[in-house]
């Protein structure tokens, strides 16, 4: 997954909520092939539209987990054990289809419309310290999202 702001230079990677490496937030990453960086949707069986964002490094009983701002990991989103709560259920919303270059917010059941996903530079410390963040929906480029393949 990387966003329209940084291209293909970085892609989110997840990280353990533990880890000391970015306070254990996920985060944009140069890492090409990488297994934090290789994602899949699942479905979610009760509510039809949702997904759950899982890694292949976290596997399958771990989650990308939206957050609050001033909540434990200060609107930073984060890898946490699977559980059946809102800011763990995605949507993708279809924001472009220009020359089939599909770009989507990603959405928590938790925030609704009010927040969207935002990919942030490693080095930005003034913001989140370079994390992946939930954020005010805006037209900026960092919640625009695009799906890549993996090979």
């Amino acid at each position: 997954m990387r966003t329209a702001f940084t291209g293909d230079a970085l892609s989110l990677e997840s990280n353990g909520s533990a880890s000391n490496v970015m306070s254990g937030a996920s985060f944009m990453s140069s890492q090409k092939g990488a297994t934090g960086t290789m994602w899949k949707l699942v479905p979610d069986a009760k509510n039809k539209g949702w997904y759950r964002l899982q890694s292949k490094d976290q596997g399958d009983g771990k989650c990308l987990e939206a957050n609050t701002a001033g909540g434990e990991k200060d609107g930073r989103s984060f890898m946490d054990n699977f559980q059946d709560v809102t800011g763990q259920l995605w949507r993708l919303d279809l924001v472009s289809a220009n020359n089939g270059d599909h770009l989507y917010r990603l959405r928590t059941m938790l925030h609704g419309n009010s927040f969207s996903l935002e990919g942030n530079k490693p080095d930005n410390k003034s913001v989140y310290s370079g994390n992946a963040f939930m954020d005010k929906t805006q037209n900026v480029s960092g919640q625009m999202w695009r799906l890549v393949p993996v090979q």
